[in-house]
């Protein structure tokens, strides 16, 4: 009976600590529920960095569609992702809104059809440096994200370069140049539309800092203390008969008095 008392207190002193940590995550999954922003504008581009020079520039974003936003980068800057690349985009040039959209990126592939292949490099300009791979001649699986402006590798030809995803054993990202490639997707406008959302990020940010540096502190202490104690005053009696055995009395037969046994104590 003693046991099962410790074992209800117990669990009325951890009660408010489990629905802590219920409605801790209830947070955390509202903050995780995905925020698209639209791109609106030509010449919107995703970054590498948070930083707005040429340099940090991965490709244009197409017009018109979308990015999933994860959280503020500072200032002026979301990180962000477009289809599986993460990077940073203005919050200038993007819109916030609240709804998915059913297309929210430009899904196509795209042909490479130089005979000798067609090096994938990590910047946009021809250097063995920088080469990461090579095409196979007419690969038409190539992932297409968007393109930039980089080397104009043939003289009086293209300077635009095409960032891509080249799967073959794993998956590899970079530039290729846009001079040997060809059925390239005819990119339509995307008319979705959603409520604006003004301030994307705000509350939930200083909510979740609030509830991982102290909130959370409290619950795992709280949670791990109890049963520490009900341990502790399980195991407690077994100890005591451990440490301080009684010594047993017997009565002898028509005797009016005890003797001591010995053999109690092997």
């Amino acid at each position: 009976m003693k046991k099962l008392m410790i074992i209800f207190l117990v669990f009325v002193a951890i009660m408010p600590f489990s629905l802590a940590f219920k409605n801790s995550n209830i947070t955390f999954a509202a903050q995780k529920e995905s925020i698209y922003a639209k791109v609106e504008n030509d010449g919107v581009y995703l970054y590498s960095n948070p930083k707005i020079d040429n340099e940090s520039k991965l490709f244009q974003l197409p017009n018109s569609y979308f990015v999933r936003l994860i959280e503020n980068a500072g200032e002026d800057f979301y990180y962000c992702v477009y289809k599986d690349v993460y990077g940073y985009v203005k919050k200038s040039d993007v819109t916030a809104m609240k709804g998915t959209p059913i297309m929210p990126f430009v899904e196509a592939n795209f042909r490479v059809y130089a005979p000798e292949g067609l090096g994938l490099y990590s910047k946009p300009q021809l250097s063995e440096q920088l080469k990461k791979a090579t095409i196979p001649y007419l690969t038409d699986t190539i992932t297409y994200y968007g393109t930039i402006v980089g080397q104009e590798a043939i003289p009086d030809k293209s300077n635009v370069w095409i960032y891509c995803k080249f799967s073959y054993e794993t998956n590899a990202y970079g530039y290729v140049y846009s001079v040997f490639c060809d059925k390239l997707p005819t990119i339509t406008t995307n008319t979705e539309r959603f409520e604006v959302i003004e301030v994307p990020f705000e509350i939930a940010s200083k909510g979740a800092k609030e509830l991982t540096s102290v909130a959370m502190g409290f619950i795992i202490v709280g949670v791990s203390l109890p049963c520490l104690i009900v341990l502790f005053l399980l195991v407690k009696p077994s100890m005591q008969k451990v440490n301080n055995p009684k010594t047993k009395l017997k009565g002898r037969r028509n005797k009016d008095y005890f003797e001591f046994d010995e053999n109690d104590l092997t």
